[in-house]
This record gives C-alpha cells, structure tokens and sequence, in this order.
C-alpha cells in the first residue's frame, strides 16, 4: 500500500495571518531564551559540566552569595544576581 501526501488549503484573512507569523517569530525568540538559560554557562575550560553553592541569609532565604564550580577543572566562579523580569515583556 502506497501512502500518499494529505493537502489542506486553510483560508485566513490578512491579520490572521499576519498574527500567526508574530506568534511564530516569537515563539522562536522564546525556545532560543529557553534554550539558552538551559545550557547558557561555559568554563573557560570549555566544559558546562559544573555545580552550584548558594548561601542564603537564614532570616530572608534570600541568596547573598552564588559560586559554581566547573566539575571538569574544578574553577570556581563568583556569580553575579542577575535581575530577572518580574512580568512578560508586552504585558501591561
């Protein structure tokens, strides 16, 4: 049995379409932000295998100091809190 290609004409207007290429370009940007806060941390030795100390003030459990080592080399960087966005860009 021989299986065969499937056609389907689907009929938008222009805005609908022009809102369906906004979500695809930023679901894009989104997958690469993502991606790079999965494997966004390099050692200078190349390797992105590494762990993570974080000491937190016992009375806030906020973090006051962040170290990762890198497992392969076993440097150890001091890492600086980034400020992470509190709402989606594009929301009001």
């Amino acid at each position: 049995m021989e299986l065969k290609d499937l056609k389907v004409n689907l009929g938008f207007d222009e805005n609908t379409k022009l809102k369906l290429r906004a979500i695809a370009k930023h679901a894009g940007a989104l997958a690469d932000e993502l991606d790079a806060i999965d494997h966004g941390w390099k050692c200078v030795c190349g390797s992105t295998n590494y762990q993570d100390t974080k000491l937190c003030d016992v009375d806030t459990d906020e973090v006051v100091h962040h170290e990762r080592e890198c497992k392969d080399c076993h440097k150890v960087v001091s890492m600086v809190k980034e400020e992470l966005p509190i709402r989606f860009e594009g929301s009001d």
